[in-house]
């Protein structure tokens, strides 16, 4: 003898939502208003920025001007300029905003 029995089963779908959201991705460009190539870095890291919207963090391009700022040279180590750094990564010099993608790319995957 079989017996059907019905289940009244509920699906419930919660989405969770950091209060806060995710902490951005950042890009520093330290530059200087004597530096010649400053300029195109920044709008190299701007570019890339641009083209990593896909990713679940956001990308946020800062710009470190440091000029009148011996403290921060000493402490980020630069030893010339423009330098880009994401995360523990940086390159000195005028990179490709492809070049700095791939900088965001390691930051993730390495956390």
């Amino acid at each position: 003898m079989q017996q059907r029995i019905n289940l009244n089963l509920e699906v419930r779908q919660e989405q969770i939502v950091p209060i806060d959201g995710p902490a951005p991705l950042r890009i520093d460009v330290f530059t200087s208003e004597y530096c010649a190539f400053c300029g195109e870095a920044l709008q190299a890291a701007k570019s890339a920025a641009c083209r990593l919207a896909y990713l679940t963090n956001s990308v946020e391009v800062r710009e470190r001007p440091v000029d009148n700022q011996p403290g921060l040279i000493e402490k980020m180590n630069i030893i010339a300029l423009p330098m880009i750094q994401v995360g523990r990564s940086r390159v000195i010099g005028l990179p490709s905003p492809e070049d700095i993608e791939r900088l965001v790319h390691e930051s993730v995957l390495t956390g």
